[in-house]
């Protein structure tokens, strides 16, 4: 049975396989002949009855051996030759016909055909070109199999050598280059082509042209083993000038091998084969490193710190310790290396596991650092910043442990005297409010732990502002020091005075009832009372009010407790000053101040959310129609669910804790920018009132941003308003009357507010030069039923109406005052019988309303 060998492409041999045959003949007789016989020879045999069919089974399988009858109708066998012929196919033909043509025979040969055979043949003839068929095919493939492994293992070769990260080359007897890979290209810049026949003398540095004629030589002279160099190879001029970085030499480990012709007495020496691998960055790199060490070790030499390493796996503590640990401790190098107790002895007792700790560093990544101190050869002891990190070898293997010491003694001791200084005030050397919280929050904690009682004080003194302001700054500093002495003399051993901040002090008192608290009080009031100050020829009183609360396992926190105390001590003050008071969560007092201090968070928080809201209420005339628009903006204030909240509620606390002027300044910029931005309703403005608080009668800023404002822009000052009230004029009248003096000489107007309720002075109205006069409410809303409040309504429209003023009723609320109002001559009427607050969004929309007459 005969055997092929896979075809060459696969590059591998497959398993024996049966030579497969396609029998084309028309004669179908034969072709059945031709069949059996073959297949009884371990043939695969398939046949095919024409031209057509044979086309197809080609198309389809693939056959080793093709016998093939020329003579057939339709498609003949030169059809089908030529066919094998286009598609490549691998396979080996054998032409068989009943014509004796030699035309014909000759023809198929140079088709490709391997033999020819004349009808009729004999099975022997046939099966012996068939046997001679497949061993050419055989052959063929074979060397089709070889060539292509020898081209591809070319390739390969081609491909490594030129890709290399080493420079390949290959020399003649001479010396000359025969052979260079891609490499020097990249490496050098030197074309491969343009260098060989050129000597290897050339592409090297001059210094070491001499080394490589003694390298040839002794390769010509027949050593048999590698012969190891290393060299400065030249770079292309241009190369290293379009990369500056390079340098100018490669520097390169030379690996040279002789080739020899042929064998025994009969080799000869033909050339060299040579690799040169680029080990500049190297060849840096340990230069790099070796003047590293050197700067190392002048570094160490030279450094404030004291450098040492230890094995980590060896009981001696040292291995090297820097010369400098002399200056640190008075001990030499050698004293610390020779004696291995002698560095753990030096250890100063309380600082002994920390430092056992500090030394056992696992985590290379990681310093330990860590502080003790270690005794001075001479006496005394030295704080020693100890920094160690734990080095490991490329397999995480633990090697050294390298260390440093700091002398940390000047910084241990600038740093307690820093930490008394964040804990004590430096005037009175008492605990400041810092130490005081931090120990109010222990003593909170000890009294949910222990169900224990402690008591605070909340302290401030009454009338130091006098003697601030009389004296200078440097007499109340004394009087504090004088009175912090007073003060702790009296509390106990283990309480804690603290001066809180200004003239307020801070007394702690753990463990201590309510009763012996209040009792301590009154003392701290009397002591304080009976003290005398004396500066100069002065002599001042002071007195103290005290708020006290009382700390429990229900006291909510440190903020809690401290604000209640507080609140405690300005509910003293409100009740006469210079005594002490108790806090009680019923204490109507203090439930307001509270209230009020919760109302300055909401304030805070309102202004940075910008939460703040404008509204207007129309001032109508009460005769006739207005000229233009006249209203007055109010304040509202959304809270934190989105619901307005009205200005009763939350102005009492804004005045009282000084936030009115920051709403003032809130309500006027705001206003001004809306007024700006609409000019078409500026136009047909007559008159916008703003309130403004007493406080902010006496606030430069505020009146300097508004004269800056409004000095060039008299089409938007002299259609404003501003309102103060009554009392808030008075109580601060000076500065009243400067504040309006400055704004009406640039044209605002002013009027007073609430007139009735308050001082209702008409002298102090006289000096007052304001345009409106506004008639509280309070009398306003009774005009209608008590004669009374009408004649006090219409002496003050008088009275006004004498002194050149404009008068305002406030609170109309319906048609029978309003008629009232009209009756006895009052200029201009508000309230919600004549126009409700609406919010300023709707003011464009809302003005051509306003100003309707408003006569019956």
């Amino acid at each position: 049975m005969i055997k092929l060998l896979k075809s060459a492409d696969s590059g591998e041999e497959e398993p024996d396989e049966p030579f497969s045959v396609l029998v084309v003949d028309d004669e179908l007789g034969l072709l059945t002949s031709l069949k059996r016989l073959l297949e009884t020879h371990g043939y695969v045999v398939a046949v095919a009855v024409s031209g057509t069919a044979a086309l197809t089974q080609l198309a389809k399988n693939r056959y080793d051996l093709l016998v093939l009858d020329l003579g057939m109708p339709g498609i003949g066998g030169a059809a089908v030759l030529d066919f094998t012929i286009e598609r490549c196919l691998d396979m080996a033909v054998i032409v068989i016909s009943g014509t004796t043509s030699v035309v014909e025979a000759t023809a198929a040969m140079r088709r490709g055909a391997i033999d020819y055979l004349r009808k009729p043949f004999g099975p022997d003839e046939l099966l012996a070109s068939i046997a001679n068929a497949t061993r050419k095919l055989q052959l063929e493939r074979a060397n089709r199999l070889m060539r292509d492994r020898v081209e591809v293992s070319e390739r390969l070769h081609r491909f490594l050598v030129n890709n290399s990260p080493d420079l390949i080359f290959m020399l003649d007897v001479e010396g000359r280059f025969s052979y260079l890979n891609k490499r020097v290209e990249t490496l050098l810049g030197f074309g491969a082509d343009a260098l060989v026949r050129q000597p290897l003398a050339c592409l090297v540095a001059p210094p070491d042209r001499d080394k490589v004629a003694t390298l040839l030589h002794r390769l010509a002279a027949g050593v048999t083993e590698p012969q190891l160099a290393e060299w400065h190879f030249l770079r292309q001029e241009a190369f290293h000038h379009d990369r500056p970085t390079l340098d100018l030499f490669m520097i390169a480990e030379v690996t040279a091998f002789p080739i020899i012709s042929g064998n025994g007495s009969e080799s000869r020496f033909t050339g060299s084969y040579l690799v040169a691998r680029d080990v500049t960055s190297r060849r840096r790199a340990e230069e790099a490193l070796r003047q590293a060490s050197a700067r190392l070790e002048h570094v160490v030499s030279a450094s404030p710190a004291v450098i040492y390493s230890r094995d980590p796996h060896s009981s001696r503590p040292l291995n090297f310790i820097s010369s400098n640990v002399n200056d640190l401790l008075g001990y030499r190098a050698e004293d610390l290396l020779a004696d291995e107790h002698l560095w753990e002895h030096l250890v100063h007792p309380e600082d002994r596991s920390r430092f056992k700790r500090s030394q056992s560093c696992e985590d290379e990544y990681v310093q330990t650092s860590c502080e003790y101190r270690l005794r001075h050869r001479e006496g005394g002891w030295r704080w020693i910043r100890d920094t160690v990190r734990l080095i490991r070898d490329s397999e995480g293997y633990p090697v050294e442990l390298v260390g440093s010491w700091l002398d940390n003694t000047e910084a241990q001791l600038l740093s307690e005297q820093l930490s008394h200084q964040a804990n004590h005030d430096s005037l009175t050397e008492l605990p400041n409010r810092r130490a005081f919280e931090r120990r109010l929050q222990q003593a909170l904690e000890c009294s949910r732990a222990q169900n224990v009682e402690h008591a605070l004080f909340y302290l401030d003194l009454d009338q130091f502002k006098i003697i601030n302001d009389t004296c200078g700054h440097m007499a109340g500093d004394a009087l504090l020091l004088q009175l912090s002495r007073i003060l702790q003399a009296r509390v106990r051993r283990q309480d804690m005075l603290a001066r809180l901040g200004g003239d307020e002090f801070g007394v702690l008192m753990e463990y201590c009832s309510l009763q012996d608290a209040m009792r301590l009080a009154n003392s701290l009031c009397g002591a304080v009372s009976d003290f005398r100050f004396a500066w100069g020829d002065k002599t001042f009183h002071v007195g103290a009010s005290i708020g006290v609360v009382s700390i429990t396992a229900a006291s909510e926190s440190s903020d809690s407790v401290l604000s209640a105390a507080d609140s405690a001590c300005y509910a003293a003050k409100d009740a006469g000053r210079n005594r002490a008071h108790l806090y009680t969560e019923n204490d109507i007092e203090l439930s307001r101040r509270q209230g009020e201090m919760c109302w300055v968070a909401r304030i805070n928080q309102a202004l940075e959310e910008n939460r703040f809201q404008l509204a207007f209420q129309p001032i109508v005339p009460t005769l006739g129609r207005s000229d233009g628009h006249h209203y007055e903006l109010l304040l509202r204030m959304e809270d934190e669910i989105g619901q307005l909240v009205l200005p009763g509620n939350f102005l009492p606390a804004a005045e009282h804790y000084h936030l009115a002027v920051k709403l003032d300044r809130w309500v006027v910029s705001t206003a001004l920018d809306w007024l700006s931005d609409n000019p078409d309703h500026l136009r047909n403005l007559s008159l916008c009132s703003i309130n403004l608080s007493g406080l902010s009668l006496g606030d430069v800023p505020l009146l300097d941003y508004l004269v800056e404002r409004l000095k060039h822009r008299r089409n938007l000052s002299g259609k404003l308003c501003f309102e103060v009230t009554e009392t808030a004029a008075i109580a601060n009248f000076n500065n009243a009357l400067h504040f309006i003096g400055a704004l009406k000489s640039i044209g605002c107007r002013f009027a007073l507010d609430d007139f009735g309720s308050g001082l209702s002075s008409f002298a102090y109205l006289k000096k007052l030069p304001v345009d409106f006069l506004k008639i509280d409410g309070v009398f306003v809303e009774d005009i209608a039923n008590d004669p009374v409040s009408l004649a006090m309504v219409s002496s003050i429209n008088d009275v006004g109406h004498v002194m050149g003023m404009e008068t305002i009723a406030e609170f109309v609320e319906n048609d029978q005052i309003l008629a009232k109002l009209r009756a006895i001559g009052v200029n201009y009427a508000q309230g919600y019988g004549v126009g409700k607050p609406r919010p300023l969004a709707e003011l464009v929309a809302y003005c051509p309303q306003i100003g309707l007459d408003l006569q019956h």
